[in-house]
């Protein structure tokens, strides 16, 4: 466990708190799954009342940096990726951004993600997108399966790029996006289009050819694009 500077001066203690805590924890990633000390030795470090404590160390758990043990006490945690979602899905609804910006963000990002996959991953890293299609393919008519497959299929794309950074970027961008991509195979015969297009890539991403790669996934999304546009005519 590092080092905690316990000076703490500021009118919101337990921020401040927090503060020390969160600089302590991500000062360095082999404390993971460490434990804090007690509250008990916290306060009487920090010069402070349990309660503070109980509050700095909520703030903590808020932001995904620890979990707390029933009986046991906190421990040191890496952030939920889905947290990112969350966050993201507050800023587009308080600026009223509309559907348009999330995917031109998610073509950008999954072009991207395409190309490092053409040049990096294996084939049988890439055979595991062969799986999650043909189990897509399999329940292409349960429509709430279907989706989540998609929705897998195109985060592990982004995940054997080797960048988990851009990885969960991605997971964040296709998921905010379920709405439209459940909307988008209601078109008859875009559901088996989409399944027929991650076969496309599956062999762009296999030829190792990254500018193929990038050209089969930007097809697909614009794809899917005009898919939701026309159903969203259909039924608005």
């Amino acid at each position: 466990m590092q080092e905690i500077d316990f000076n703490v001066k500021h009118p919101n203690l337990y921020e401040a708190i927090a503060e020390k805590l969160e600089t302590m924890i991500l000062s360095d990633s082999s404390q993971l799954e460490q434990k804090l000390p007690s509250e008990q030795f916290l306060a009487a470090s920090f010069g402070v009342s349990r309660p503070v404590i109980r509050e700095a160390l909520m703030l903590l758990k808020a932001r995904g940096l620890i979990t707390q043990r029933n009986g046991e006490g906190s421990f040191i945690s890496t952030p939920d990726p889905r947290e990112l979602t969350n966050t993201l899905n507050r800023i587009i609804l308080l600026n009223n951004m509309d559907i348009t910006s999330v995917f031109e963000i998610r073509v950008t990002l999954e072009i991207m993600a395409a190309r490092l996959v053409a040049e990096r991953a294996s084939h049988d890293e890439i055979q595991t997108l062969t799986l999650i299609n043909d189990e897509m393919e399999q329940l292409k008519h349960d429509l709430k399966k279907r989706v989540d497959l998609d929705i897998q299929f195109h985060t592990k794309l982004a995940e054997l790029s080797g960048n988990s950074l851009l990885g969960n970027f991605v997971m964040s961008m296709t998921s905010l996006l379920e709405a439209m991509m459940t909307k988008s195979i209601t078109v008859n015969g875009t559901n088996e289009e989409g399944i027929q297009y991650h076969r496309k890539i599956i062999e762009a991403l296999r030829s190792g050819d990254p500018e193929r790669a990038e050209d089969t996934v930007r097809g697909h999304l614009v794809s899917s694009m005009r898919n939701y546009e026309i159903a969203s005519r259909l039924s608005p």
